[in-house]
């Protein structure tokens, strides 16, 4: 599904969107990037304490969540709620926003200090606040 002008968050929103992630990431111990992207694949806020591409996290983001829902389609679990990946010195988790029209995607990277259900929970909670702010305007 291509993304049309009225699909993308406006500049307030997008300030608003900004200051989500700039809050997930001082409210967790080891948050290292989030991005809030659309579903097909463009950065449209990002936060991050390295130097990294939003763009490519974002690309990345949404190619991964797309895969992991085909794979719980086909193997019929229901809608994809949370993609997480362990790797040796950090931890990602990916998720969808619903929005009033197209969902969004959030991507959290972590450190291994971070204690995941802690993340999951804020990210879970940062999702319901982008979702609550589109959706006001």
């Amino acid at each position: 599904m291509k993304s049309t002008a009225r699909d993308v968050p406006t500049r307030t929103q997008r300030t608003d969107l900004q200051h989500h992630l700039d809050a997930l990431g001082k409210d967790l111990v080891g948050i290292r990037s989030a991005v809030v992207a659309s579903v097909d694949g463009f950065a449209i806020a990002h936060a991050s304490v390295s130097q990294v591409s939003e763009e490519k996290l974002a690309a990345m983001t949404s190619s991964m969540l797309a895969l992991a829902s085909a794979i719980g389609r086909e193997l019929a679990m229901g809608r994809l709620q949370t993609l997480m990946l362990d790797a040796d010195i950090g931890k990602v988790l990916m998720l969808t926003i619903d929005t009033p029209r197209e969902p969004l995607l959030l991507m959290v990277a972590c450190s291994q200090k971070s204690v995941m259900g802690k993340v999951l929970w804020a990210a879970r909670e940062c999702a319901k606040e982008i979702s609550a702010t589109l959706s006001a305007a």
